[in-house]
C-alpha cells in the first residue's frame, strides 16, 4: 500500500485591450436604418494580434430597431486565417460624464457563428439619446475586450498513482514485452503477448482477482481477450510497465480508455481522457463526447458537451450526431444549448444579434 499526492496545474492565458472610441459631433448624425459608423481596426495582442471593429447604427439596423441604437463587434478576420477558435469576453460602456450610462457583456466563441457581429440591435433608445451625448455633442464608447490564447495543464509528478494501485515504473521498464521472468501470456488476435503477474495485479483489481484464484488464467497462466485489439493491449501494457503511451490518434486512444475501464485502470483512465482532451476539435468531439459519457469520465464529458455547443456546425452534421444513441447525452447536450441560448441566442433574446 502506498498512496502519493499528486497537483495538477491548469493556466488560462489571454490578450487584454480597452478600447476607446469618442464620436465628435454626433447630433450632426442623420442616417437612415443599415447605414453605420465604423471604428477604426483595433488589435489585441502582442505577436498574434486578433483585430477587431466597432460599428454603430443611429437610426438602427433594420426596420425593427426603427427607434434605437444599434451596436456590435466585429471581428475583422482575413478569411484564408480563419481561426479555429476566437473565444472573447468583453464589456463595451457608453460613458458621460465619467458616468457609465449603457452597458453591454457578452462571452462569444467568433468561430461558432461564422466570424459575423455579435452586440445588441436595441442597444439604446433614440429618445434617450440626450443621456448618450456629452455637453461637447460627443459619445464615447470603452470596449474592455479579452481574447483566449491557450489553456495548458501539467502535474507536478510524470507518474500518476491511485491508492494502492501504485506502481514505481522505472523498475519494470526492462520487462515491457519481455520474456524473461514472464509468467502470464496475453493471448489476443492469435498473438501471446508475456506479461508478469505482479505488475498485472499491482495496478488492475480485475488481473489481481483472476491471479489470486483459483481460475483457468491462474492454473494454465494466460489471460485470453476478446473484445480489443492487440495493439490497444500492447499500449495498455507499455502504460503500465513505464507510465507512457505511444499512440495519438483518437479512436486508439478511446479504445484505450476502454480498456483501462474494463480492468479498472483508473491512472490510465486519467491519461487517456488527458489526451483526448488536449486534442479535442470538430472531427473527433462527438465521439470523445459518447465515449466520455460510457465510461463515465465527468470532466472530459463537460468538456465535449460545451465543445459541440460551441460548435454549431456539428449540431447540423447528421452523421456525427447519428453517433449519439443514449438518452442521457441528448438530456445533457440539449441543456447545455438551451442555457447558451439564453445568454446569446436571437431566438431568446431579441436584443442580441448574434
Amino acid at each position: 500500500m502506498s498512496s502519493e499526492q499528486i497537483k495538477a496545474y491548469t493556466e488560462v492565458t489571454s490578450d487584454k485591450c480597452t478600447f476607446t472610441w469618442t464620436i465628435k459631433n454626433y447630433r450632426l448624425i442623420k442616417m437612415n436604418n443599415k447605414e453605420r459608423i465604423q471604428s477604426p481596426i483595433f488589435g489585441v495582442g502582442n505577436d498574434n494580434k486578433k483585430y477587431f471593429f466597432l460599428d454603430l447604427y443611429p437610426e438602427g439596423e433594420c426596420e425593427d430597431d426603427e427607434g434605437f441604437i444599434s451596436f456590435f463587434i466585429t471581428p475583422a478576420i482575413d478569411k484564408t486565417k480563419k481561426p479555429d477558435k476566437l473565444v472573447c469576453r468583453l464589456t463595451v460602456s457608453v460613458i458621460n460624464d465619467e458616468e457609465v450610462i449603457e452597458k453591454l457583456s457578452g462571452h462569444y466563441d467568433f468561430a461558432t457563428i461564422n466570424f459575423i457581429a455579435c452586440g445588441r440591435a436595441q442597444f439604446h433608445e433614440q429618445k434617450n439619446i440626450d443621456k448618450l451625448v456629452s455637453a461637447e455633442n460627443t459619445v464615447t464608447i470603452q470596449c474592455e475586450l479579452e481574447v483566449l490564447n491557450e489553456i495548458q495543464s501539467s502535474l507536478n509528478s510524470g507518474i500518476i498513482c491511485i491508492k494502492d494501485e501504485t506502481i514505481y515504473t522505472t523498475k519494470f521498464d526492462f520487462s515491457f514485452l519481455s520474456e524473461k521472468l514472464s509468467d502470464v501470456k496475453l493471448k489476443v488476435e492469435e498473438q501471446e503477448i508475456p506479461a508478469h503477474k505482479i505488475v498485472l495485479a499491482a495496478v488492475s483489481p480485475v488481473f489481481r482477482t483472476k491471479f489470486a484464484h483459483d481460475m483457468l488464467e491462474n492454473e494454465e497462466n494466460f489471460v485470453k481477450i476478446t473484445d480489443t485489439t492487440a495493439n490497444v493491449v500492447t499500449e495498455m501494457l507499455r502504460f503500465i510497465y513505464t507510465g507512457q503511451i505511444d499512440a495519438i490518434e483518437t479512436k486508439t486512444i478511446i479504445e484505450l480508455l476502454a480498456a483501462a475501464d474494463e480492468y479498472q485502470i483508473d491512472s490510465l483512465k486519467i491519461k487517456c481522457s488527458n489526451i483526448l482532451s488536449a486534442d479535442m476539435s470538430s472531427e473527433n468531439a462527438v465521439d470523445i463526447l459518447v465515449a466520455a459519457h460510457k465510461y463515465k469520465v465527468k470532466h472530459l464529458e463537460d468538456e465535449a458537451i460545451e465543445f459541440v455547443t460551441n460548435h454549431s456546425q456539428l449540431l447540423f452534421n447528421a452523421t456525427k450526431m447519428k453517433k449519439i444513441d443514449d438518452p442521457d447525452i441528448w438530456m445533457n447536450l440539449t441543456q447545455s444549448i438551451l442555457q447558451s441560448q439564453n445568454l446569446s441566442c436571437p431566438v431568446c433574446h431579441p436584443e442580441t444579434h448574434c
